[in-house]
């Protein structure tokens, strides 16, 4: 019997409204107790005097790459960057090549997780087949696979007909939809914001209606059919103010924000590029503001990466050609405690709230609480540390990140995976 005491350090527990300094004790993989304890010589102890104890991170939204892709990251290096940002659970987003869209590919998938996965890794399975939006994919055989969220992230699905039968099985099956929101017949071509950055560079633009129209769509089919939802990477004021109302109405809708959406804005096009360029777009002070102001007031129910690795050659392109997205895993808890605890005094038991509980909650994993029983998935952190960010330090094969020479504050010092504890090296 192993046991491992985490003495002294500042507890944070949403689940149990716990936010002091104590003592954590883990008994091989499991949460034993919480609270003054005293030593054993059968212990292995930890001083955690002056760090932060969480319940491990959960990043709903990762792009994972790997089988035809693994040029651009594999489930080894994507869960590697997952543990050394303090991330202990990530689902895999299904927009892979080929795509994760029927039992064959994704036992595939399976497979490559239980040899090379470092974190638990949980399969988002596609909506239509290819991700094309057509025909839909076996959804049928998805809870079976262990699948509950389904998503055709990277695109939404714009046939109505075929969207509204993907809510129909998604309620017949008891899967969660998630929504990339986004009109394919709104801003075609756009690169970046459609406003006042886009026209000085003279490139075309997304309005915030190409967003907040597939919001506003995915959450009128919700309450239709009773499907739980979840609208990812919302990035506009509007769709904001869309979900705040849908949730005075319904417990169904839910939704994330990442953090380069709550930190940085179209500004940073000028200077980066297509090194700044993302799917949805950097908005503007004012989206931004409205993210924050949601987060504070509880209508945004999680942080989640949208991890998107890619080539230095696939990134260093003009922001007409360049690949959308960033690497994110890394940055995940230093860009969220500087902007929301450091930054906007946002309590510590609302961003663990954010970056664990909540996540554990939707996803239905008995994870993001430190309670007795549980399994001994955990995160501690260095609130006071700063650090440049320098991407030559990554784990994941993708460099590409807006934040690269950043200084953030509230870094990673040690995930406790399973009951065993690592040490983050960088």
């Amino acid at each position: 019997m192993k046991q491992l005491l985490i003495k002294n350090g500042h507890v944070v527990d949403p689940a149990m409204d716990r936010d002091e300094v104590t003592d954590v004790l883990i008994v091989n993989d499991r949460i034993e107790a919480v609270g003054p304890l005293e030593p054993t010589d059968s212990m292995e102890v930890f001083d955690a005097s002056g760090l932060l104890v969480m319940p491990g991170a959960i990043d709903l939204h990762v792009h994972l790459r790997d089988l035809d892709q693994s040029y651009k990251e594999t489930i080894k290096t994507g869960t590697q960057a997952a543990l050394q940002g303090g991330i202990t659970t990530v689902f895999a987003m299904p927009n892979t090549v080929p795509t994760l869209d029927s039992r064959s590919t994704i036992e595939r998938y399976k497979s490559l997780i239980q040899t090379d996965a470092v974190v638990e890794t949980y399969i988002i399975g596609s909506i239509t087949q290819g991700l094309e939006g057509k025909t839909l994919a076996d959804l049928d055989v998805y809870p079976d696979l262990g699948i509950h969220f389904i998503s055709d992230d990277g695109h939404d699905v714009n046939d109505p007909a075929i969207l509204e039968f993907a809510f129909q099985k998604a309620k017949q099956l008891g899967l969660t939809f998630i929504v990339h929101p986004e009109m394919s017949s709104i801003g075609i071509g756009g690169v970046m914001n459609e406003g006042e950055v886009s026209r000085s560079l003279d490139v075309p633009g997304q309005p915030n209606t190409k967003e907040w129209k597939a919001v506003e769509r995915a959450i009128a089919l919700a309450l239709q059919y009773g499907v739980r939802t979840h609208l990812t990477h919302i990035s506009t004021k509007e769709s904001v103010d869309l979900v705040r109302a849908a949730k005075q109405k319904s417990n169904l809708i839910t939704c994330d924000v990442t953090p380069h959406h709550i930190t940085l804005t179209e500004e940073f096009v000028r200077t980066l590029g297509g090194r700044a360029k993302v799917n949805p777009p950097l908005r503007t002070e004012e989206d931004r503001q409205a993210l924050l102001a949601a987060i504070a007031d509880g209508t945004v129910d999680l942080i989640a990466t949208d991890h998107a690795p890619h080539t230095e050659q696939e990134k260093s392109e003009t922001i007409e050609y360049a690949a959308f997205g960033f690497t994110g895993l890394e940055l995940l808890l230093p860009v969220a405690f500087t902007t929301l605890y450091h930054q906007n005094h946002l309590p510590l038991l609302r961003v663990v709230q954010l970056l664990s509980y909540n996540p554990a909650q939707l996803s239905q994993l008995d994870r993001g609480t430190l309670k007795p029983g549980a399994l001994a998935n955990l995160t501690l952190v260095d609130l006071k540390g700063q650090r440049i960010v320098d991407p030559e330090t990554f784990q994941s094969k993708g460099k590409n990140t807006p934040f690269a020479g950043m200084t953030l504050k509230g870094w990673p010092t040690h995930v406790i995976f399973q009951g065993k504890l690592h040490s983050v090296k960088r």
